[in-house]
């Protein structure tokens, strides 16, 4: 505990003492240097005398403290496991269950997405199970890493269990549940960005002569995600007041952005407003379907078309035909709300397909 002088010329009181780690430093000021000689003086005694104060144990005290020392095998690792035992008391003992409960429970309230809600939800649920019971305090670094080399899934699943698991523990060391973050040196497997799947330009055609003749309703967010490359989730959370036909825009509320920000969006291409203008006029009541109708549409259209709908392949098609006939990657990046970031979609969706096949995807129209 270094004692030092430390005057300020611009304090009434100018005369300062400086003590304590220097991380931590105290102060106290005076308005007499008198004063401040003092009580510095008194500081300084005051180290003198406690810095021998540790000399001073009893007999029994000793010989608690050498046994402490034969058991464990040094004098650090006695602190390590005291100051072990006193952080241990002080988390708030909760059963993991109860716990994830707690935390899918507060990102519920916070408005996330649906879809986000469900996977962590199966991904937690999942991390319960395998320790039913069990202390959330009490889980360790090696309970994470088991688990996840126990699980069977592809490497991108894994690196997603992984992920849940580091935001659950985050928050639960906030809460006061948990001492350190299990998950931190967890091994993640490398993960391959797989291909993106397209549809081609006969097949897009098919699932709209499809839609148009078995399902109208489906024709608003089907346009929206092949000609726009909106999300499903945020088509399914448009409603038709917020698509300007006047402007030929659309706004994407903050509520129903994945970015939690509103946008509003135009130069599409005029294939998308007739589709639009022709529901409008056809199947208004597709412009307020729910996600999970949604989803059955697209189920039921692969089935009348007889081929397989890849996950996302309406927006991954939009985008790769529109970079092939634009060769402008910024403005498909703008159409997306991607500002900024053109590097992905020059990785993943450039020569998928060719300026020719683009030209006749956005050709397609109603009869």
């Amino acid at each position: 505990m270094p004692v030092k002088k430390y005057d300020r010329k611009d304090r009434e009181n100018r005369y300062g003492v400086k003590w304590g780690h220097w991380k931590k430093p105290k102060y106290k000021f005076f308005q007499f240097e008198t004063d401040r000689d003092a009580f510095m003086q008194g500081l300084i005694k005051k180290e003198k005398e406690e810095g021998f104060a540790a000399l001073k144990v009893s007999t029994l005290e000793a010989q608690v403290i050498r046994k402490c020392v034969d058991l464990v095998g040094s004098p650090e690792k006695v602190l390590a496991l005291c100051e072990h035992e006193v952080n241990r008391a002080a988390v708030l003992e909760i059963e993991l269950s109860d716990a994830i409960k707690e935390y899918l429970d507060e990102k519920y309230n916070l408005g996330r997405d649906e879809n986000y809600h469900r996977a962590i939800k199966n991904i937690l649920q999942r991390f319960s199970a395998a320790y039913p019971g069990q202390s959330m305090p009490a889980l360790s670094a090696e309970d994470a890493r088991q688990w996840i080399l126990s699980l069977n899934y592809a490497p991108i699943t894994i690196k997603n269990h992984v992920t849940a698991g580091k935001a659950l523990m985050n928050w639960a060391i906030k809460r006061g549940y948990a001492r350190e973050n299990i998950f931190l040196d967890v091994p993640v497997p490398d993960v391959l960005m797989p291909e993106p799947e397209i549809l081609t330009v006969d097949q897009t055609e098919a699932m709209f002569d499809a839609a148009a003749e078995h399902y109208p309703d489906a024709l608003a967010y089907l346009a929206l995600s092949a000609f726009a490359g909106i999300r499903s989730s945020a088509c399914a959370r448009l409603e038709q007041k917020h698509i300007d036909f006047e402007q030929r825009g659309i706004l994407i509320r903050a509520d129903a952005a994945k970015n939690k920000r509103r946008i509003y969006i135009d130069g599409h291409p005029g294939n998308l407003w007739q589709w639009l203008e022709f529901a409008k006029k056809n199947a208004p009541e597709g412009f307020s379907m729910s996600k999970r109708l949604w989803d059955r549409r697209k189920e039921q259209l692969a089935r009348k078309t007889k081929f397989r709908m890849p996950h996302n392949a309406l927006r991954h098609s939009f985008c790769s035909y529109h970079v092939a006939l634009h060769g402008d990657a910024g403005k498909t990046a703008t159409l997306l709300s991607h500002r900024g970031n053109v590097a992905i979609l020059y990785e993943h969706y450039k020569g998928n397909t060719t300026r020719v096949a683009a030209k006749d995807y956005f050709s397609i129209c109603p009869a």
